[in-house]
């Protein structure tokens, strides 16, 4: 599973997540704000198409996929 950092808008913030997928080409992504994103490919990300969701009250620290793919698991700085 690969891993590769975003740089964030703020200097403050450390740099975050974001997770390829293992069997498929999901792509995964958190921002500071406790913002899951999710795209079904990585073609789908150069367009922006895929879903938001908010799950954290604090930035994403951590995300993984599980090795079929079907579980994304999330991990936010306050959790």
């Amino acid at each position: 599973m690969g891993r590769y950092p975003l740089i964030t808008k703020s200097t403050t913030t450390a740099m975050l997540p974001i997770v390829l997928g293992n069997l498929s080409n999901l792509a995964a992504s958190g921002d500071e704000n406790g913002n899951v994103y999710v795209w079904k490919s990585v073609d789908a990300v150069k367009d922006n198409i895929g879903i938001n969701l908010t799950g954290h009250a604090a930035h994403i620290q951590r995300l993984e996929l599980t090795v079929d793919d079907r579980k994304l698991v999330t991990m936010g700085m306050t959790d």
